[in-house]
């Protein structure tokens, strides 16, 4: 019957165009006969072809390579390549969303010999130890919006201010509001600009001691949990040295007092001639500084006459004290023109002209609430120092150095006490809890002794490193878990615990927190993302290992270029008859 056709098709288009060649050829006119009777001929092999299948054998070469599909959360079905693969997935979540994939349990369970391609964020990293260095190719998904990476000290002492730093992915087009918050109450916040990703940093003192979970936000969305534990500490021991009694010693004398400070005060009257206060702590000599009475303090703060008008054996007391025993030392910059040791990591640029109006400080990274006016003095940076207070400018007020075991910081800052004045108690607070802080000297070990490879969440394996000197078994939440010691530092055991629940979990003495599914997603898929291709790139799909097949196979024409070619003849026999007319 389909031979019959063509036929019948052929016989009809080869009379049509006889017929038409015949009515040409008898036309009075012979101008462009020979063209008309072949555009006759063309049209009529055109229709022809147009109705008949066309088609023309051809040798294709392909692969024996089969392909597997591995879906991961965050995949784009429509970006899938269905042919001649087999889809899976470990997600049931992923299955409900796509009814195509094949639901297995576990890695293990991965088709053998094919080729397997992994679509979405990916794998952790446990997951890819359980490919076994099987070669794959990635095909990963764009990274969402949210925290992408985050930070922040997990053991902090009382009175420290709890840093919270990141980077934040927003890809909307409207500004976001990354608060901190702890009891149902904003500590902190900052507006991250639209589409962008931008560094964040959000800082607490925390008002309490023991374990605390605080939260980040992205406006109402919560990011995650953010566990820390507070140990109280004894308060430190702070000697002030000063020149005479001055609204900047008084107001900090008080604030140290009222804030639990062990403070005792060497005021200068006149030569060798002092008058000494107590608070907080027991009274000892102070008109004689010696390396015994200085290693009882964990901070001297003092002007920078007065250490420059030390004896020489004060002078060498307190340099000893400083470097052999970690006593930090502040020094508050004068208008004295000595340079002294203290002074010479810090040289002090005092343009001339107009001091500056009174405007906001940049204390530790962080922009303060009030206006302090700082004069013309600011600190030319050096190389070995810290910048720790600044301004908009860039230029810096406070900046700190190691010297031996301590530390040395020096600051241009003289009228702070205008805050306490004026009421703004919180930058006050934040600017010297900061200059103390960092100046103090450093007991004891401020990391946790549980360390993990990355963030535990409930349901899912942590592999956690312990140190202790002792080899008996570990446990975790009064269960005996397996432990194995780390041949390369012996004091270090590791454990792999699968937590059923999140919140607080004990190990030995001390505690670690287990995040819930919700918390940190979008870390968690910025942490499969790195980890993902990081393995891609190391184990690559060879094309060495596909086979070519070479194969014939039929392709049909393309029916456009006979209806070109119909058009184009009957356009011309068309046009050369109306320029007859």
């Amino acid at each position: 019957m389909q031979g019959n056709f063509i036929y019948i098709v052929i016989a009809i288009c080869t009379l049509l165009a006889v017929g038409f060649a015949w009515q040409e050829y008898r036309r009075a006119n012979k101008r462009h006969l020979l063209l008309r009777i072949i555009a006759v001929f063309l049209a009529a092999t055109a229709l022809a072809c147009i109705i008949l299948p066309i088609a023309y054998d051809a040798a294709l070469k392909t692969t024996d390579e089969h392909k597997a599909i591995l879906l991961t959360k965050g995949f784009d079905a429509d970006s899938l390549n269905k042919a001649d693969t087999t889809i899976i997935t470990t997600d049931a979540a992923i299955k409900k969303q796509y009814a195509k994939a094949k639901l297995i349990n576990d890695l293990d369970e991965l088709p053998k010999n094919s080729s397997l391609h992994i679509y979405g964020y990916g794998l952790n990293a446990d997951e890819l130890t359980q490919l076994d260095k099987l070669p794959i190719v990635f095909h990963p998904a764009k990274i969402p919006a949210g925290v992408t990476h985050v930070s922040w000290h997990q053991y902090i002492k009382a009175g420290e201010p709890l840093h919270v730093q990141g980077r934040y992915n927003n890809t909307s087009a409207q500004k976001v509001k990354l608060v901190l918050s702890g009891l149902n109450t904003g500590l902190d916040s900052v507006m991250l600009p639209p589409n962008k990703s931008t560094n964040f940093n959000l800082s607490t003192i925390p008002k309490t001691t023991g374990k605390v979970v605080f939260r980040l936000n992205a406006d109402t969305v919560l990011q995650g949990s953010i566990p820390v534990q507070i140990t109280p500490v004894k308060p430190l021991k702070v000697l002030m040295l000063s020149a005479s009694p001055d609204f900047e010693s008084r107001f900090l004398k008080n604030w140290l007092s009222q804030n639990g400070y062990a403070v005792a005060l060497r005021s200068a009257i006149s030569k060798d001639k002092f008058n000494s206060e107590y608070i907080n702590i027991q009274q000892l000599s102070l008109d004689k500084l010696s390396t015994q009475t200085l290693n009882k303090f964990d901070v001297v703060i003092g002007d920078l006459s007065v250490l420059n008008g030390l004896t020489l054996a004060e002078s060498a007391a307190l340099k000893q004290a400083i470097a052999d025993n970690g006593t930090g030392l502040i020094v508050r910059a004068d208008s004295t023109g000595k340079t002294s040791w203290v002074q010479k990591p810090f040289p002090v640029d005092r343009p001339s002209g107009k001091a500056p109006a009174s405007e906001a400080i940049i204390v530790d990274g962080k922009k303060t609430n009030g206006k302090l006016g700082f004069g013309q003095a600011h600190i030319a940076y050096q190389n070995g120092t810290q910048p720790l207070v600044k301004t908009a400018q860039q230029q810096v007020l406070a900046s700190s150095t190691l010297y031996g075991s301590g530390k040395i910081i020096f600051t241009t800052l003289n009228n702070t006490f205008s805050w306490m004045l004026g009421g703004n108690k919180q930058d006050y607070s934040v600017l010297w809890s900061a200059l103390i802080s960092k100046a103090a000297r450093k007991e004891g070990f401020d990391d946790s002794p549980v360390a993990f490879a990355a963030l535990p969440f409930a349901g899912e394996p942590v592999q956690l490193q312990i140190a202790q000197a002792k080899t008996s078994s570990i446990k975790i939440n009064n269960e005996e878990a397996a432990s194995v010691q780390n041949p390369n530092v012996p004091f270090e055991y590791g454990a792999k615990y699968w937590p059923a629940k999140p919140g607080w979990q004990t190990v030995q003495a001390n505690s670690f927190y287990v995040y819930a599914n919700r918390d940190w997603q979008t870390v968690q898929a910025a942490d499969k993302l790195s980890a993902t291709e990081n393995y891609a790139q190391l184990h690559k799909i060879s094309p060495i290992v596909t086979k070519q097949i070479q194969q014939k196979v039929r392709i049909d024409v393309p029916k456009i270029y006979f209806y070109i070619l119909l058009l184009a003849a009957c356009t011309f026999l068309w046009a050369e008859t109306k320029s007859l007319a």
